[in-house]
């Protein structure tokens, strides 16, 4: 009975793996919502309108070219422009928010060849965090203001340029000039 509390304290005291440094970070709402319409959104008519826009009649049949009459689609009706402008005002201000490494990246040689893809978040504070992959593995990514660490890789001193950062890739105590640019 003895043996079997020892193995279990035993097991206990054992070293644990630390938790990956990305699930540290408590959840925080975002700074900038994304656009919520009110309850009443969509039901409200524009003024000096008399009622809601009249929509088209449901197909029965296949339509030509020709029953169009120059007009393909319908115009939107006010909440649907709204609702659109609505979008594009949130994606905006949040765009506004983020900082220089937010986005997808990728890390080329010299050569000008691929060697990962990387998406990081940046909040415009703090450390920006995300991942990278290859054509063989993946992984987590963290940039802190000077250097990229791509976990089980190694890491990238980066300095801004023009156009995007260049640095010097350090993996297995080996270095070589890489840049880093926003992907398309």
């Amino acid at each position: 009975m003895s043996g079997i509390i020892l193995a279990a304290v035993a097991g206990l005291l054992a070293p644990q793996a630390a938790p990956h440094p990305s699930t540290q970070t408590l959840y925080t709402a975002p700074a900038i919502r994304p656009f919520e319409p009110g309850s009443d959104f969509g039901r409200e008519i524009a003024e000096g309108d008399v009622g809601p826009a009249p929509h088209r009649a449901p197909l029965t049949a296949p339509v030509t070219v020709d029953a169009y009459d120059g007009s393909y689609e319908v115009t939107p009706t006010d909440a649907e422009a709204a609702y659109e402008q609505g979008v594009a005002s949130a994606e905006i201000r949040a765009d506004q928010t983020a900082g220089p490494m937010d986005g997808a990246w990728r890390v080329v040689d010299a050569e000008g060849r691929t060697l990962y893809e990387i998406v990081l978040m940046d909040s415009g504070s703090g450390r920006a965090e995300g991942g990278w992959r290859n054509a063989r593995d993946s992984g987590a990514a963290v940039f802190d203001g000077r250097t990229l660490t791509l976990e089980g890789v190694g890491g990238i001193a980066l300095e801004r340029g023009r156009i995007g950062w260049s640095g010097r890739l350090t993996t297995a105590g080996q270095a070589r000039p890489v840049s880093l640019t926003p992907a398309d």
